[in-house]
């Protein structure tokens, strides 16, 4: 069987990186229904993916609901997983803290999953989608994500980090230009409507 971390990396990260290569991506929500499409095929037929689900999190006083973007479940165990995505490529030169803050706050949503679905869920990933052309800030951002703040993420938060202009070792794309030209053509045209 098949372990999830290995079908988010070896299956999900791959195909969004082709969706956003075929301009199926625009924003968040794009890359949300994406990532549930590739996900509710390629998980088992016994588990049910649900997104957005309202999750309470916390004891009496203190209790909030959470909304992470994917859950898988199994129906007689519960949530096995949990899925955070943030697409920021609309932004050709964003700063550090527009993209680290808000994945950050996501990831929150992961620790209150984790706390409340400790026995059955076994990790839980962050998907964050970037373009940015400075490979020093690419730099940051993964040293920033490829580190754990806190225990609980150790062997339970997976963090991808995909770059629209290069890859993992800083080579610039092939298909990147004719992306971004065919991107900000579509994005004109859909602005229109």
């Amino acid at each position: 069987m098949v372990s999830f971390r290995e079908i988010i990396k070896n299956n999900i990260v791959p195909k969004l990186l082709d969706d956003v290569e075929q301009c199926r991506i625009f924003n968040e929500a794009d890359m949300q229904y994406r990532a549930a499409h590739h996900l509710d095929k390629a998980c088992y037929p016994e588990l049910y993916l649900t997104n957005q689900p309202v999750i309470p999190v916390g004891q009496r006083r203190g209790k909030t609901n959470v909304k992470p973007d994917i859950v898988v479940f199994h129906p007689k165990e519960g949530p096995v997983t949990a899925v955070e995505l943030k697409c920021f490529i609309g932004n050709d030169s964003p700063s550090f803290s527009t993209i680290v803050n808000p994945v950050w706050q996501d990831i929150e949503k992961l620790h209150g999953f984790h706390k409340r679905y400790e026995k059955s869920s076994t990790n839980a990933f962050a998907i964050v989608l970037v373009n940015v052309e400075d490979r020093e800030l690419f730099a940051q951002f993964q040293k920033e994500f490829s580190t754990n703040r806190d225990e609980w993420m150790k062997h339970y938060l997976f963090i991808h980090l995909i770059n629209i202009y290069c890859d993992d070792n800083g080579r610039k794309r092939r298909w990147y230009d004719g992306w971004r030209e065919e991107w900000r053509n579509l994005q004109k045209h859909f602005s229109g409507l």
